[in-house]
């Protein structure tokens, strides 16, 4: 003896989620508008309204600031080899530092600034004697220090090796100018 609807048949399985199982058309039909969807997708990627255009310039690296004090102190340090010759052999290495941080960081830049962006006005000439010389180079070392441990903790991990490296030798700098 059968009972009436105990009898499972494909017209009223209904243990899939939604439901009624799907039957081969309603799968075509949804395998169609995917791929139609799929199609139209890049063609709109090319459409002004879904991007940007050409002209909008990439906005700027997150380093850039970092590069600029950099410039700035290579020139704190030639105004300061400048200002009094006898200091050449304590500044020039740390100066030369700095100048190998430049380059490697306009290396991992993108985009590339423009070296037009760096070209400080020329640095004021450093006065005084040695103490006050070495004064000023110390507290611009101190502040770019604190500047590249800034920049340290909120890069990329990928940045972060040479940027903790940079924020290292600045600190190392104050020190040595003390």
């Amino acid at each position: 003896m059968r009972k009436t609807g105990a009898v499972r048949t494909r017209v009223n399985d209904h243990s899939w989620p939604g439901g009624s199982r799907p039957n081969r058309r309603a799968l075509l039909r949804a395998g169609g508008a995917a791929a139609a969807a799929g199609l139209t997708a890049p063609a709109l990627a090319g459409c002004d309204l879904l991007s940007p255009g050409p002209d909008a310039p990439p906005p700027p690296d997150a380093l850039t600031g970092l590069l600029a004090g950099t410039h700035g102190l290579v020139a704190a340090y030639d105004a300061a080899l400048a200002a009094d010759t006898t200091l050449t052999a304590l500044l020039t290495p740390l100066r030369d530092t700095h100048k190998a941080h430049a380059a490697a960081l306009d290396a991992i830049m993108s985009p590339k600034p423009s070296p037009s962006a760096f070209s400080l006005p020329s640095a004021a000439p450093v006065g005084g004697d040695r103490k006050a010389i070495l004064a000023s180079l110390r507290t611009a070392e101190a502040s770019a220090a604190k500047q590249a441990a800034e920049a340290c903790v909120s890069t990329t991990t990928a940045r972060a090796v040479l940027v903790g490296e940079i924020a290292a030798a600045r600190a190392t700098h104050v020190e040595v100018l003390a």
